[in-house]
């Protein structure tokens, strides 16, 4: 405990880590690309060099490195990790918004996976991360925070081919290239192929992802584009091991038939239109379409084949205007699911409509001032089909936000906000397709206030924030009863510190810490902490340059200890807290460059996450020390 509480100070006190300063352009404060506008709100941006450096090969694994957001994976290949970000612990997935251009990739209709193999690193421009809520601007589901992925778009010419390998007999090959057509048009198209056995017996993983843009200018300033992805994305699920198993063999699999193979495809489709000097308009249509074939087997319930089908249409215009130093943002969001799932319990389906119109309106207030204040009114209908029964479900709410950012001087930027937020339960969760009829949860509601600072210096950047989340009706999982809850009250309170150092020419640390305090407030479980979820989580890392083509990153990350999924009680031991670090090495010539990392460098034996049930505590084992190593050759034009 004293050298865990040692070196938790140095972290902090040698200020922490991941947030660069603000960029002319970020996205995510107005759903657009609106150069200087200031959200009243935390915010990390990784750009395309950063990613590249990290050595991460998916985005869960880029992720671990950033202040403020805990990564657990439960199967092992990062495609089905949990995201959570202000400590939401097993539901964490539903309350964090990713997005890939603006379209989110959490399924609404139900508690399926995000899909994380899906998103294509390489081909990414910069990842905007909105610490907190953000439930005016992007609505369901953004409680604890917004990811927001930017994919590239065709400058130039480009031509680029990646190979590697690494423990447990893995392979990646990828290739892209990108063309201008003429002065008006462009195109790409990323291919990418990936194997492996991953660290537990039974636990291999295939994956295949094919994705093309188009795009067209148009004269005036207005533009088109057309993305289309297809993947396959296959994973066996060895299952959680008790406490003797995990002693006795941490590799070994519990459930060998257990899979989850997905195919998905997505065509999305935007327009950005000039409508005149002050005001534009833009609009995306997005078509999905996912199949799942699995098997999910239980302690004294063997699983047996089932389908997850999902299909869904997406519409979000909105216009953008600017006036007398204003920028305003109307738009809306409409989302329409058709959802099945075929078990040996019987078939349930969800045919499900959620709707939205929204405001928001940035004003400078005075030269150093400035507030942003917004409104949504949301709605959702589901159709629910439960074995041969049907129920219709509905609920509406509106929601506010409230900001205003202080800038003294060039440095310097203070921000004080309040958010509501929301989260509507999804077809699983209104549900128990194995002992019940439809009954219906209650929507979740919440309010999130939050005050930071941040200094942005030559050589020095510092940002602090603390923040306060109270929630009526949280929906969680219980698994000791296998039903799903509303907890009637419940809150999170929490600060961070993170700040970046230039020490030299060749030397760069950075360094991140948060508390979070969790707390169910009221019912049967009042006064316990919300389980998964560590009180404390740090990360550090440090930059070698010897040469200008190496680079050296160390990378070391800490994660409290924290109460098993379902213990809401917290009656069983914790699961340990943990260190681990990771190392990569980088060295380019011409338009090559090759790469290698060692995860987990000392070894440490651990696990990210596990549950409470009936049967038992179980764990998930992460992986030990493992390698890779790769080459890339990216030429543009």
């Amino acid at each position: 405990m004293y050298f865990k509480s040692w070196a938790l100070g140095v972290l902090c006190c040698t200020s922490v880590a991941a947030d660069p300063p603000l960029p002319p352009i970020l996205i995510s404060a107005a759903r657009t690309a609106q150069p200087g506008l200031d959200i009243p709100a935390s915010r990390t941006i990784i750009d395309a060099d950063a990613i590249a450096d990290s050595g991460a090969q998916s985005l869960s694994e880029l992720l671990r490195q950033v202040n403020g957001i805990h990564v657990s994976d439960g199967i092992g290949d990062g495609s089905n990790a949990n995201i959570d970000m202000r400590g939401f612990g097993s539901t964490a997935q539903s309350n964090v918004a990713v997005l890939v251009d603006g379209r989110k990739i959490n399924p609404a209709s139900d508690s399926a996976t995000l899909y994380l193999n899906a998103i294509d690193l390489d081909n990414v421009e910069r990842i905007e991360v909105v610490h907190g809520s953000a439930g005016t601007l992007y609505g369901n589901q953004a409680v604890g925070g917004v990811i927001n992925v930017i994919t590239r778009r065709p400058g130039r010419s480009m031509r680029s081919v990646q190979a590697s390998v690494g423990s447990y007999d893995a392979w990646e090959l990828q290739a892209g290239i990108s063309e201008r057509l003429g002065d008006q048009a462009e195109f790409a198209l990323q291919a990418h192929k990936r194997e492996s056995d991953n660290y537990r017996d039974r636990n291999a993983s295939r994956l295949e992802r094919l994705s093309g843009h188009v795009g067209v200018d148009h004269r005036g300033g207005s533009y088109s584009s057309l993305d289309l992805m297809l993947l396959r994305d296959r994973v066996q699920t060895p299952g959680a091991l008790l406490s003797d198993e995990l002693i006795d063999d941490r590799r070994q699999a519990i459930f060998p038939g257990d899979h989850l193979d997905t195919e998905s495809k997505v065509l999305r489709i935007g327009t950005r239109r000039l409508l005149n000097p002050g005001w534009r308009l833009e609009a995306e249509l997005a078509l999905r379409d996912d199949h799942r074939d699995f098997v999910q087997s239980f302690r004294g319930f063997p699983g047996s084949n089932s389908t997850q089908d999902r299909e869904s249409i997406e519409l979000t215009p909105r216009v953008i205007g600017h006036f007398g130093g204003n920028v305003i943002t109307l738009g809306v969001d409409h989302l329409i699911t058709d959802y099945e799932l075929v078990t040996a319990f019987g078939t349930q389906g969800n045919d499900q409509d959620i709707s939205a119109a929204y405001a928001q309106l940035s004003r400078s207030l005075a030269a150093s001032l400035a507030a942003t204040i917004g409104i949504r009114h949301a709605w959702v209908d589901n159709r629910i089909v439960n074995g041969g029964s049907s129920t219709d479900i509905a609920d509406s709410l509106t929601v506010g936000s409230l900001g205003l950012v202080y800038r003294p001087n060039d440095a310097w930027r203070l921000f004080a906000r309040a958010d509501q937020n929301y989260r509507f339960a999804k077809v699983d969760e209104h549900t128990n397709v194995a002992f019940g009829q439809p009954v219906g949860l209650n929507t979740q509601r919440g309010i999130s206030y939050e005050i930071g600072a941040e200094y942005s210096g030559q050589q020095l950047q510092i940002a602090g924030r603390a923040f306060h989340l109270r929630l009526r009706d949280e929906i969680s999982f219980d698994a000791t009863s296998f039903s799903n809850v509303n907890l009637p009250r419940s809150r999170r309170s929490g600060l961070a510190l993170s700040t970046n150092m230039t020490l030299s020419s060749s030397l760069r640390l950075g360094a991140g810490y948060e508390y979070i305090d969790t707390e169910i407030t009221s019912g049967n479980h009042a006064g316990s902490q919300v389980p998964l979820v560590p009180e404390q989580t740090a990360n550090l890392y440090l930059e070698y340059r010897p040469l200008p083509p190496m680079l050296t990153r160390l990378d070391l990350a800490y994660v409290d200890e924290r109460y098993l999924g379902s213990d809401f009680d917290n009656a069983s031991d914790p699961l340990d807290e943990y260190w681990v670090a990771d190392l990569v090495a980088h060295y380019s010539v011409n338009h090559w460059r090759i790469s290698a990392k060692v995860r987990n460098l000392f070894n440490e034996s651990y696990s990210e996450t596990g549950a409470s049930s009936f049967a038992g505590d179980g764990f998930i084992p992460a992986a030990e020390r493992n390698f890779w190593v790769g080459v890339s050759y990216r030429f543009e034009e």
